[in-house]
């Protein structure tokens, strides 16, 4: 029995020592943790970062931090407006990626006022890793912004306004046009006109059917997602209505040449009186004449108009153009020794409204003693658009509010 109780004594010290030198079952789990060399992790990202937030887009940064062993071959970022996003949701790849890691990518297609989680991502062959998970709203979408535009061209029943959106408020704009009143800040719940139904940038919107002398309140208006917006009010008074007419003496048995001629200096005088009875408040009467005679045209401040055989001439660019002589441009002792002096224009308000059509506040009208440009329709090639005859009338009008007169009737506001 001593024998046996020995022997058991050593087995259990031999026991002993052998749990003593052995490790926790916690330190076990360690050691199975610690990868051998070449083992592939998933690749870390940091967290994102935001840029150019705006209400349909957002522009997101990050960087591969650590690759987890092996080649990262795609990163990108995924969004959604619950958290944790995957690729399973919206995921958009990568395009390009420097030399540290760091990509970048364009969010766009978003909706406005909307909270989003976004999380980076990147892949290797051990899998798809993810970022921090950062939360951002996009911006809401403001009130349209109009440019602080003149108006100019004002005629007695007529006027037009060139309106100027430079801001969309981040939305979508679904209308725009002017709204008119006689009433200041007038709403488009009042005389309404709509110039297209989309789009920013620059607009011309021609009202009709005003009353001659009267004033009225204009603003530019735009429709976006957030309601209508509206430009400044602005105030302006039509002219008095023009009262040009004519006499257009024909042969008592005009020949198939003179008849041809005769038609087109008919929609030629028809065309100017239209334009000069809108745009200028003139009263004058003319004569039109077709005389073999004449070289090109003329006409004195009397009103009497002659045209001679050039074909080239026997149009609505040149009838306004004498019809400008008839009103005293080139046939007046006030062209040659007060307005036009040393070869430019010496009035104000001619001046002004030049200004106000090239956007150019150093134009000034130049001329001779006979002439004037721009605008002064001396040649064909001076004609870009009909708008050119509207610009040479209101700078007629101008010259008659500048003193201009010749038997057309004094400037009234």
């Amino acid at each position: 029995m001593k024998v046996l109780s020995k022997y058991i004594y050593i087995l259990l010290v031999v026991s002993s020592l052998h749990v003593t030198c052995g490790k926790s079952d916690a330190e076990i789990d360690d050691r199975k943790e610690v990868l051998p060399p070449g083992a592939v992790t998933l690749a870390s990202v940091s967290k994102p970062t935001l840029e150019n937030i705006t209400t349909i887009s957002a522009q997101v940064k990050a960087q591969v931090t650590n690759k987890g062993g092996a080649l990262v071959t795609n990163r990108g970022v995924v969004w959604s407006i619950s958290p944790n996003p995957t690729i399973d949701q919206n995921s958009l790849e990568a395009g390009a990626v420097n030399g540290a890691g760091e990509f970048s990518v364009q969010l766009t297609g978003l909706t406005h006022n909307t909270v989003y989680y976004v999380r980076a991502w990147a892949e290797n062959s051990g899998g798809i890793g993810y970022s921090e998970e950062i939360i951002f709203t996009t911006a809401a979408i403001q009130t349209v912004t109009f440019a602080d535009e003149p108006i100019f061209i004002i005629g007695s029943t007529l006027a037009s306004y060139d309106a100027e959106i430079v801001n969309n408020g981040g939305g979508q704009i679904s209308e725009r046009g002017l709204c008119w009143s006689v009433s200041e800040n007038p709403t488009i719940a009042d005389n309404k006109l709509v110039h297209s139904t989309k789009g920013e940038g620059k607009f011309r919107c021609n009202i009709s059917g005003l009353t001659q002398r009267t004033s009225y309140n204009l603003k530019a208006y735009a429709i976006n997602e957030k309601g209508v917006s509206y430009g400044r009010n602005i105030s302006f008074r039509t002219i008095g209505k023009g009262n040009v007419t004519y006499t257009f003496n024909k042969s008592a048995n005009p020949t198939p040449e003179e008849l041809a001629v005769y038609a087109r200096l008919q929609i030629a005088i028809d065309s100017a009186v239209w334009y000069a009875n809108n745009y200028t408040s003139a009263t004058k009467h003319v004569w039109v004449n077709y005389a073999t005679g004449t070289p090109t045209a003329d006409a004195n401040n009397e009103g009497w108009m002659r045209f001679g055989t050039g074909v080239g001439y026997q149009n609505l660019r040149t009838m306004l153009h004498e019809m400008n002589h008839t009103f005293g441009t080139g046939t007046t002792n006030w062209w040659t020794s007060i307005a036009m002096v040393g070869g430019k224009y010496q009035l104000q308000h001619a001046n002004a409204i030049l200004k106000l059509i090239t956007k150019d506040q150093n134009a000034t009208l130049s001329g001779d003693s006979q002439h004037w440009w721009p605008y002064g329709l001396n040649q064909n090639n001076e004609v870009t658009s009909s708008w050119d005859y509207v610009y040479n009338c209101l700078i007629i009008e101008a010259m008659r509010k500048d003193g201009m007169t010749s038997h057309s009737g004094p400037y009234l506001p």
